[in-house]
């Protein structure tokens, strides 16, 4: 790339830099462009990209790694839930029939 930035973050751990690298591979860029370097005790992830997504690959860098596993958790319920929309449908009638059940206990 004659036109690129380095975008780069220190993580204390070689997992958690891989799991940085991996973020950032889902996210479209060029596993072949994300380099782990290590610094003694801690290792750098470096990203050659273009300007204009410089900011996009320090954000994603920085993300925390929860968010990201539960951005991920919820989109295969989502497309676990659009798959099956009869069994969703008869769950939510279940949890509806349950809960208005217990509500009109005296």
């Amino acid at each position: 790339m004659s036109d690129s930035v380095l975008a780069s973050v220190a993580f204390p751990s070689l997992n958690q830099a891989r799991s940085a690298r991996d973020r950032l591979a889902r996210a479209g860029f060029a596993r072949n462009s994300i380099d782990i370097i290590r610094h003694d005790d801690d290792f750098s992830v470096a990203i050659n990209t273009r300007p204009e997504n410089k900011a996009r690959a320090e954000r994603i860098l920085t993300g925390s790694p929860l968010a990201d596993d539960l951005r991920r958790a919820g989109d295969s319920v989502a497309t676990a839930v659009s798959g099956n929309r009869g069994l969703a449908l008869g769950l939510a009638a279940l949890a509806g029939f349950a809960m208005f059940g217990l509500t009109r206990r005296r």
